[in-house]
């Protein structure tokens, strides 16, 4: 499993996170798991399964290009 984290330190989202964990299961899909959490709290808030890596990277990129205008950085 690798991992992508986010964390924002302006305005009042300051101290939250988003973590973007996703893999390959032994079938060949690729899956995305998105938690967000502030401070020691976290939850899942979306999962989602690929079979094709194309729109798995469509997707990812999306998602963290919404979240980098939200001020959220590579932690």
């Amino acid at each position: 499993m690798t991992g992508i984290h986010l964390r924002n330190t302006t305005g009042k989202r300051s101290g939250s996170f988003i973590r973007y964990e996703y893999g390959e299961d032994l079938f060949g899909y690729v899956y995305l798991d998105v938690i967000r959490g502030r401070r020691h709290r976290a939850q899942k808030v979306w999962t989602a399964l690929f079979t094709s890596k194309i729109d798995f990277l469509i997707t990812l990129d999306m998602d963290l290009e919404r979240k980098e205008n939200l001020n959220y950085v590579h932690a």
